[in-house]
């Protein structure tokens, strides 16, 4: 008698984290070293910062300590997304790839398409996660908090004004 074998799980193993992985790390500035990713925080890490005040001073004879070390934290905490594309073999076997599919009946997507849609949604994620990066704001859905809304609600970082009110212009960037 033949052996029987059923499989009732979805299968999240290591080669489906790699198609995540990927997508995940082709941001423009992960990929160029523009920022660090911290791997395998399941769900918060702490990381120590340090403030000094101005620690330069003018030179005198004598020794005046007078600077200031502030020890603070930032909190990494990880945010859950996902992609919801569910594809029905159907429509595409009257598709003009559908002889790619094979003649029974347990059709699959054809390899070429296969390989395109997996690189198109990558594609997808990873622009996604460029503008996050940048541009996000965490209330959005889809959205992290990125460098513009970390920076402008950071009371250390010194905003700079928009060109319309005197800010940063063609003009005065050499100046």
């Amino acid at each position: 008698m033949a052996t029987t074998t059923s499989i009732t799980t979805t299968y999240a193993g290591e080669f489906a984290g790699k198609y995540i992985s990927a997508a995940l790390l082709s941001a423009s500035t992960i990929e160029n070293g523009g920022v660090e990713v911290k791997p395998n925080i399941k769900f918060k890490e702490v990381i120590k910062k340090i403030a000094t005040n101005d620690i330069l001073k003018n030179a005198t004879c004598d020794f005046d300590a007078t600077s200031t070390v502030t020890l603070t934290e930032r909190i990494l905490q990880p945010e859950e997304f996902q992609v919801n594309l569910q594809l029905c073999k159907k429509d595409f076997r009257s598709d003009w790839e559908a002889v790619q599919m094979g003649y029974s009946a347990f059709d699959s997507l054809p390899p070429s398409f296969a390989d395109f849609l997996i690189s198109h949604v990558a594609a997808k994620v990873a622009q996604k996660n460029e503008q996050n990066i940048w541009a996000g704001v965490n209330a959005n859905a889809g959205e992290f908090a990125g460098f513009i809304a970390l920076m402008t609600a950071d009371s250390d970082v010194v905003d700079v004004a928009s060109p319309a009110s005197g800010g940063i212009t063609a003009a005065n960037v050499i100046a």
